[in-house]
């Protein structure tokens, strides 16, 4: 997604470049503008197109919206720029939220960042539409209670992109990780579709549908020894129909 940012001049232009450095590393990449990228290891763009296939709403339209574990805010400046009314974004790394809060200025795009855990997320930050969830959930090592608190404030919809574990027979289970997973011990947990479906209904939502793959990395594994999950995109509703 390019943000069309309105960059008047060079001087301009390399102003942002050496913001966008002062602020780095970043993890989120961001097209700012024509020839203006601020390039990072998550290519959101790429990601966002195919979420867009599975189910990611187009339109946010009147939507009040909480992304949690935002990041530098990417999913959280689409739900914005496609229509949300309100949108706030909870991040645990201080880091990630004083990036957030750089684009939020550059973009001008109206988005609430909060410095806090998800596991402090309740009513008092009020009740919302939609919840958005990318990236998050195997970083959680109690996830039923995060799930449990993220229905407390959902009134419709919760989007979950997440890692899941591609072998069709282990579907219904959830391999625990000890150690590291991809080098990162803040990994906790690899989801077969079908248990992390179980464990959205369980924390209170009415349906739950894994909507696909965009990503399956079939027979590779990583330097622990550990085969690789596929990423993809689960949606769980308050009610039975799920219409996206």
């Amino acid at each position: 997604m390019n943000w069309h940012l309105d960059v008047g001049s060079i001087e301009e232009r390399e102003a942002i470049l050496r913001d966008t450095a002062t602020f780095g590393p970043w993890y989120q990449s961001f097209d700012l503008a024509d020839g203006l990228r601020i390039q990072a290891v998550h290519d959101g763009d790429s990601v966002l197109e195919c979420l867009d296939l599975l189910g990611f709403p187009r339109d946010f339209s009147g939507k009040t919206v909480v992304d949690v574990g935002c990041n530098a805010g990417y999913y959280s400046f689409v739900a914005k720029n496609r229509g949300a009314e309100r949108v706030v974004a909870v991040e645990l790394d201080r880091h990630f939220v004083r990036q957030a809060q750089y684009l939020s200025t550059l973009l001008g795009l109206d988005v609430q960042f909060l410095h806090d855990d998800v596991h402090n997320v309740d009513t008092r930050l009020g009740i919302f539409d939609v919840i958005i969830c990318s990236g998050l959930m195997y970083h959680i090592p109690d996830p039923m209670n995060v799930l449990a608190r993220l229905s407390d404030v959902c009134a419709d919809t919760i989007l979950i992109e997440s890692e899941f574990l591609l072998d069709p027979a282990l579907t219904s289970m959830a391999r625990f990780i000890e150690g590291t997973y991809r080098d990162d011990p803040t990994n906790w947990w690899i989801y077969g579709p079908q248990c992390l479906e179980g464990m959205v209904i369980a924390a209170g939502f009415q349906n739950a549908q894994f909507k696909g793959f965009y990503f399956e990395p079939h027979g590779e594994e990583t330097a622990e020894g550990i085969p690789r999950g596929g990423r993809g995109f689960l949606i769980g509703k308050k009610h039975t129909c799920i219409d996206m």
